[in-house]
């Protein structure tokens, strides 16, 4: 039999503010007509949240959005909505989640549809979307949203980066890369612009992208600190704290959360106050969005004394001196410059490895600072575009270190129809076995 499930020990006091910060960021969508703003749907690591801020614009983000009604376990009724619509199940369920909830407002006129969680999700006034160069349902998505809302614009943009290439030097492609990625923004502000019918306010931009910056060193400063022993923040925190980052930047607010969890961090610290009370393995989330209805999961890890220091998911970020960036005066090109960097900056140490690349370099270099055991990987069976690599980057990673246990979990991240509690936690329990082993064998 299964070990008895065990709550963490300590938590942090940060992740229990997050749900008031995602339902005020849900209220702002649903009174911004009254204030005067307009909302605007977006998608996270967009690479234009300053912008939106500057213009004042309210995001309304589906992804997460979708992913509350996958925590409230209550995501089924739009999944079928968008069934009902001929949208596959094998489609990513952010999306159809998010439409089918659009479909039924529209039925009612703009009302909310009953028992909508947290109050639900404004109805937008444009769409500001962002392909990131991987992911298809960044594109689909919004020409589906048209297709309901069909007085809503929308800008779709890409945020290219030079491909892997070992043959190639990535320098000398990322030049043009930025160029054309700064055109795109002053492309998107243009189309802001026409929406809102106020100018861009380019002092306030710069002001609001140095703030970014600043926001950035401070949440790599702080995520750092869980190189502790024993951690004193695992992920399951971090699948929490992550919100601001992700749906906040460019804001006080958001800057504020990350120096308040960063001296939280410190105390516990100074206090040896780990996640669990006896850390045995120290365990790497190595790819994949987590399934937000079983969350809970890392609490199992947890009672198994496994706890994860570190993870990529949601960490789309680096500290802005490891990024070496150019100095330009375009806060538009700034930010073109460090999305291209963020993404090139591993591939020097790839060339370096024969066979490897730079998903897994950057995987190695956590496993190394992390001093991880193990890594954990979560193939989400929706979510193709962002997890379709995760099989390979499992098999490069297994070669260049040949005796770190891996572990891939299956699932998705909003129907929970995927998902057996039981099976997986026999997957865990067997994986706990091989890090034991391992251990035994060290």
């Amino acid at each position: 039999m299964a070990d008895e499930k065990k709550p963490r020990a300590l938590a942090t006091t940060a992740a229990a503010k997050i749900p008031k910060m995602t339902r005020a960021n849900l209220a702002a969508t649903v009174r911004a007509r009254e204030e005067g703003k307009k909302v605007a749907y977006a998608f996270i690591v967009c690479a234009i949240d300053e912008i939106m801020r500057a213009m004042d614009i309210v995001p309304a983000w589906g992804e997460s959005f979708s992913g509350i009604c996958a925590a409230k376990r209550d995501a089924e009724k739009y999944l079928q909505r968008a069934e009902a619509e001929n949208f596959s199940r094998s489609l990513c369920t952010y999306a159809t989640c998010n439409l089918g909830f659009d479909m039924w407002r529209e039925e009612l006129k703009g009302e909310m549809p009953p028992d909508v969680p947290w109050g639900g999700i404004g109805r937008p006034d444009m769409v500001l979307g962002s392909g990131q160069q991987l992911c298809d349902p960044r594109y689909k998505w919004p020409q589906a949203t048209q297709h309901y809302l069909r007085d809503v614009p929308v800008f779709v943009g890409g945020m290219y980066y030079p491909p892997w290439d070992p043959a190639l030097d990535y320098r000398e492609q990322e030049a043009f890369y930025v160029k054309y990625n700064t055109e795109e923004l002053h492309a998107c502000v243009r189309f802001c612009e026409k929406v809102t019918g106020k100018k861009m306010d380019w002092d306030r931009l710069a002001e609001i992208v140095d703030l970014t910056d600043r926001t950035i060193n401070l949440f790599i400063e702080t995520y750092e600190l869980r190189k502790t022993m024993p951690c004193p923040m695992d992920t399951g925190d971090a699948m929490n704290t992550m919100v601001p980052i992700s749906f906040m930047l460019g804001t006080q607010e958001c800057y504020d959360f990350y120096r308040d969890l960063r001296d939280e961090l410190k105390e516990k610290i100074a206090q040896k106050q780990g996640v669990v009370e006896d850390e045995k393995y120290r365990l790497l989330w190595g790819a994949g969005l987590p399934s937000w209805f079983a969350l809970a999961d890392f609490q199992y890890f947890n009672s198994k004394g496994a706890v994860f220091p570190v993870e990529t998911t949601y960490r789309c970020t680096e500290a802005l001196d490891r990024l070496d960036l150019p100095e330009t005066n375009d806060p538009l090109e700034h930010i073109a410059w460090r999305w291209v960097r963020y993404w090139t900056h591993w591939y020097d140490k790839a060339r370096r490895r024969p066979g490897s690349m730079p998903e897994v370099e950057r995987l190695i270099e956590y496993i190394e600072d992390y001093k991880c055991d193990g890594v954990v990987f979560h193939s989400a069976f929706s979510c193709r575009s962002w997890h379709a690599g995760i099989m390979l980057q499992a098999e490069v990673l297994r070669q260049v270190c040949q005796d770190i246990p891996v572990l891939i979990m299956e699932g998705d991240i909003v129907d929970i129809s995927s998902y057996n509690e039981a099976d997986t936690r026999n997957r865990i329990d067997a994986f706990i076995e091989v890090l034991e082993t391992r251990k035994n064998r060290a």
